[in-house]
């Protein structure tokens, strides 16, 4: 890759990451840890994600556990899962939280469907957002003399060729899921 694209790649290489976190949350049909770890819980005077309070695990494929290391906290844990709104009814055993996963309604999954769309398209924007960020810097430096009309025209191509790029992957890996979602 060209010197010029690594900090326009970095960029949109965190935004690409940023989505793929967003769209593990979006629960489909079995049971995957993405779904709560990310769940903020409102713990010793901070906010604090709820992989970082327990063991989480999908025994089955349709229950998750999440081991809490600290037995003081499960009601909050509990409580914040309930108010998280994925349709989850977590269940106490000591330690330990059980949240069997029920298959989804039709009228879920495509309350789920709309909301991968529009993550989709927040992506799109941000990474469209970068390469005009990026344009616009190159273009006062060509503009202030610094290279001529040549190098910002192959640079412009190049980021554009990139956000081509990146932007067909978001729109894979939406349909990935989008698949995942649809599947009953």
């Amino acid at each position: 890759m060209d010197p010029i694209l690594t900090e326009p790649n970095t960029k949109i290489e965190a935004t690409l990451h940023h989505f793929k976190v967003e769209i593990a949350g979006i629960r489909a049909g079995r049971a995957n840890p993405a779904l709560v770890e990310n769940i903020l819980v409102d713990v010793y005077g901070s906010k604090m994600k709820l992989v970082e309070l327990g063991n989480i695990s999908a025994p089955q494929p349709t229950l998750l556990t999440v081991q809490v290391w600290d037995a003081s906290i499960l009601d909050k844990v509990i409580k914040t899962i309930q108010e998280a709104n994925l349709g989850l009814n977590p269940s106490n055993e000591g330690t330990l939280i059980r949240l069997p996963i029920p298959p989804l309604t039709t009228e879920r999954r495509e309350e789920f469907i709309k909301l991968l769309h529009q993550k989709i398209e927040e992506a799109r924007v941000e990474i469209r957002q970068i390469r005009h960020d990026f344009r616009n810097e190159w273009k006062k430096l060509e503009e202030s003399g610094e290279y001529g009309e040549d190098e910002f025209f192959r640079r412009e191509k190049m980021l554009q060729e990139l956000v081509d790029k990146k932007i067909l992957e978001v729109e894979s890996l939406g349909k990935q899921k989008e698949e995942e979602l649809t599947q009953i």
